[in-house]
């Protein structure tokens, strides 16, 4: 099993399998360019790890799903709810700005299916300008 090493911006050093870093195209990108570094090169995420962590956790479960095609629509699907696992409903249970944060950080990593899910969630719990204002100020680093 090849483990990545990454470093937090919090200053955490998380070991995490290769195979899971597929889903995010950032991370593939960071792992190519270091892959002449040596291979315990750690690499720099602009997350906290708390967060990270919950992004490696949605990763996991999903390491061996294909991207829905809803995710690549513009508009989303009238009868979306039923295309969303319950497992996924229920990993966004949490305060709407740790939600604003995991989507900060799925859209830092590159990772769409997560954003739209946490864009979605955004806009079903809590008021249209959050929703708004978290689409249009989407950053890693605040």
């Amino acid at each position: 099993m090849n483990r990545v090493p990454l470093e937090t911006r919090d200053g955490f050093l998380i070991r995490i399998d290769f195979a899971l870093l597929r889903r995010s195209k950032v991370m593939q990108e960071m792992c190519q360019h270091s892959a002449g570094d040596g291979p315990q090169q750690e690499l720099m995420v602009a997350l906290d790890h708390d967060i990270l962590l919950k992004i490696l956790l949605w990763m996991e479960f999903h390491k061996d799903d294909e991207e829905p095609e809803w995710v690549k629509m513009k508009e989303e699907p009238a009868d979306l709810e039923r295309h969303i696992c319950d497992w996924d409903k229920e990993f966004l249970r949490d305060k709407l700005s740790t939600v604003r944060a995991i989507m900060r950080g799925a859209d830092y990593l590159d990772i769409p299916w997560l954003v739209k899910l946490c864009a979605r969630k955004l806009r079903l719990r809590g008021p249209p300008e959050l929703y708004m204002l978290a689409l249009s100020a989407i950053s890693p680093i605040d």
